[in-house]
């Protein structure tokens, strides 16, 4: 029986140094490494995407009556409200597909006027911004639009020029570089709040692209108290769920099975959040769900082990427990890879065409499956077995 078996027990030293290896790659990501990448979820002060982009009109409006413009990736609609009512005209950029073309459109609607910057963009590339729909009044509402393929693409080396009198600021590119989207963070100092932050950002970009060469397409701001009380709780989330599956896991089994998979799972968390320092994944509240999402699984998986090895403690009399935990772990072998196979190819398609906090999520728990998989199949047996023999070795002396 014991040769068909996966030698489990018998590999544990290779299993635990494996281990160790790992772990101590995670310790020296999160310290010496360089830390977390934390988001802003974590890390107080402001961030903002922004896109940089041509203007293609500007509009101005001289009547009496209330007017907003509001922008979508095919639309445009001009409300005008008055004491007869609401009015509205909508613009769709398939019968209007150039910015001229959009601009006489938008001339037929009483008292407002525009001036082509430039005529030849595409309507449908239109941006809304922060700051959209707007009113429309005297002063000049410009309306920006993606530029065309083929144009002189904005490195980030000159958004991150534009920005180096700010200190702490972090710049990224989102998605594809032709797109000119950029994720900008800056810490807070004493003293600073949400309007100073984007004044000063949008201040520095103005002068490196004016005014209106560019769209704030969101703008986000986290206060020192708020980050503190979210990294606080995220924390307790963490540590009070191992606290209550090693009660769980106590009260349905026994302790040498709650403390094996608490060391399983307290492995598999450290072992993440090193993969996730490591390549500098930032970090937010996605990822807080994400380690709690892999915690659960992993625990299932332990589950079905252990309760495995329960049943053939009463059914495999006079059997040393290596041997039937050996073989426990075989015969839930199939049902583990199978179960996390699946997960992943679920998972899979998150992580090579979604962006943002989705990909993030994605490419984080297939990672921690990885790690789950093999933690609950060789670390959560392999201390089973030295608690359980160490525990009736103390009861033999008894």
């Amino acid at each position: 029986m014991s040769k068909k078996n996966l030698p489990v027990i018998k590999v544990r030293f290779i299993a635990l140094t494996v281990s160790i290896v790992m772990i101590l790659i995670s310790v020296f990501s999160m310290t010496i490494g360089g830390g977390f990448n934390t988001g802003i979820d974590f890390e107080s002060g402001l961030s903002q995407r922004i896109q940089v982009a041509p203007v293609g009109l500007e509009v101005t409006y001289n009547g009496s009556s209330a007017v907003e413009i509001a922008l979508e990736s095919n639309f445009v609609t001009i409300t005008t409200r008055s004491d007869a009512g609401a009015f509205k005209n909508t613009f769709s950029a398939i019968e209007y597909p150039t910015s001229a073309d959009l601009a006489k459109a938008l001339e037929t609607v009483d008292g407002v006027s525009v001036n082509v910057v430039n005529g030849s963009l595409a309507t449908g590339k239109i941006l809304s911004g922060y700051g959209f729909p707007a009113t429309l009044n005297k002063d000049i509402t410009s309306l920006n639009f993606e530029g065309k393929s083929g144009e002189v693409v904005v490195a980030i080396d000159v958004v991150r020029a534009a920005l180096s009198d700010l200190s702490g600021v972090q710049v990224q590119t989102v998605g594809n570089s032709d797109s000119q989207i950029f994720q900008v963070r800056i810490g807070t100092k004493e003293g600073d709040t949400q309007s100073s932050m984007e004044k000063s950002v949008n201040g520095d970009l103005a002068k490196a692209f004016t005014a209106e060469g560019f769209v704030v397409l969101e703008s986000n701001f986290i206060g020192p108290k708020f980050s503190n009380s979210l990294i606080s709780g995220s924390i307790l989330a963490v540590f009070a769920a191992l606290v209550l599956i090693l009660i769980y896991v106590w009260i349905r089994f026994k302790i040498a099975y709650a403390l094996s998979s608490i060391i399983a799972l307290t492995h598999d968390v450290l072992i993440l959040l090193g993969f996730i320092a490591l390549f500098k994944f930032e970090v937010s509240s996605t990822t807080i769900a994400a380690v709690l999402t892999i915690i659960g699984y992993s625990l299932n998986a332990t589950i079905v082990i252990f309760d495995r090895v329960r049943e053939n403690r009463g059914l495999m009399k006079g059997i040393e427990i290596n041997e039937i935990i050996e073989h426990s772990v075989t015969q839930t072998l199939s049902r583990t890879i199978l179960s996390s196979l699946t997960t992943v190819l679920a998972v899979l398609p998150l992580a090579l065409l979604a962006t943002g906090s989705i990909r993030l999520f994605a490419v984080e728990m297939m990672f921690g499956i990885v790690v789950g998989t093999y933690s609950s199949n060789f670390i959560a047996p392999s201390f089973l077995y030295w608690i359980s023999a160490a525990l009736e070795k103390k009861k033999n002396k008894r």
